[in-house]
């Protein structure tokens, strides 16, 4: 199973040239990550990070761009879980319109305890929730 977000591109995502400026992907790509996180594994970023002890931080990311969106094109983000480690979490975010792929973005996070700034194992509650939406070949 994977978790899809529909998002149109506006105009503040592109540049001069029209096409989606690529940091702006990047904001999506979080974007998606924290839908996903409140939506599906149901411990959003208020209750992990602000009110409670955890974060997720981008510890790895790399991102292929295969062809260009442009202004008022409709793009479905679909998240599967790549890898779940103790406390790392290796997603695959692919970005298309229609059946074309524009974008593919493989992010790792690490899921850590904020006080101590440091790695902590992802709790089996949410980890059960995570594997739901481990990718399928």
């Amino acid at each position: 199973m994977s978790y899809q977000v529909t998002r149109r591109i506006r105009f503040a995502d592109v540049d001069p040239a029209g096409i989606v400026f690529y940091p702006r992907y990047f904001e999506m790509i979080n974007g998606t990550i924290e839908d996903w996180f409140e939506h599906a594994v149901g411990y959003g970023f208020d209750a992990m990070i602000v009110k409670g002890p955890h974060a997720v931080p981008l510890v790895h990311m790399e991102a292929d761009f295969k062809a260009a969106s442009r202004l008022d094109d409709t793009l479905v983000f679909e998240l599967a879980v790549r890898e779940l480690g103790r406390s790392s979490i290796k997603l695959i975010i692919t970005a298309r319109c229609g059946e074309e792929v524009r974008m593919l973005a493989r992010p790792t996070l690490v899921f850590i305890d904020q006080a101590r700034h440091a790695p902590v194992s992802i709790p089996d509650e949410i980890r059960a929730r995570m594997l739901e939406f481990r990718e399928h070949s």
